[in-house]
């Protein structure tokens, strides 16, 4: 009997499941593959390339989120819109970090440049920057079947973002908040392509 229903769940079509997510400097080159971010090398299987920073344990998950804005438009002789056309488009990752280190503050915080006292005591420091660190940013998942899909983000910045740290004798272990805004790069002359790309392996 024929299927009446056409649908194509499988594990390439169908995600669920904890991500990585990884950062780099602005000017590291922007990867083409998967295997630009990660190695896919036996020895080194799933180690960060040179450049690529792991952000490490994270909590409720890692959000990518897609928005746009846009203007309809109308004439006397149709009730109701004729045509509309976006006017601006957003893209966002978010996530919570898990591991309360300087390094991850660096990050969440926009902090300074972390040194060693003459005590051997790390320090980073917090005030007012004038502008962002931009960055590169990946989002990798790994299905069961071991095939990965990676989004690749060009250009990203913090997002305002307001965190709290409590130390108390219960309660949730400490997480930060972090979001990033996806910025276009505007050297990329396709407009369908200056947010992100996804590389995703085949399913075997």
């Amino acid at each position: 009997m024929t299927d009446f229903f056409r649908t194509d769940v499988n594990d390439r079509s169908f995600i669920r499941g904890a991500a990585r997510l990884l950062y780099a400097a602005d000017d590291q080159a922007a990867p083409t593959q998967i295997s630009d971010i990660i190695s896919l090398t036996s020895g080194t299987l799933y180690d960060a390339k040179a450049g690529w920073t792991d952000l490490g344990a994270t909590k409720t998950g890692i959000q990518i989120s897609v928005n746009n804005t846009e203007e309809a438009f109308d004439i006397d002789q149709v009730l109701g819109d004729i045509d509309s056309l976006p006017t601006a488009w957003e893209v966002s990752v978010g996530t919570q970090l898990a591991e309360f280190t300087p390094e991850k503050l660096q990050i969440a915080w926009e902090g300074s440049e972390i040194t060693t006292n003459g005590a051997s005591e790390e320090v980073i420091s917090f005030g007012q920057p004038s502008s962002y660190t931009k960055r590169r940013l990946a989002v990798l998942f790994q299905r069961p079947n071991g095939n990965i899909r990676a989004y690749s983000f060009w250009k990203v910045q913090r997002l305002p973002q307001e965190s709290t740290v409590t130390h108390a004798k219960t309660g949730e272990q400490v997480s930060i908040p972090v979001r990033f805004r996806v910025m276009p790069d505007t050297t990329i002359t396709d407009p369908y392509a200056r947010f992100f790309s996804i590389f995703d392996q085949e399913a075997a």
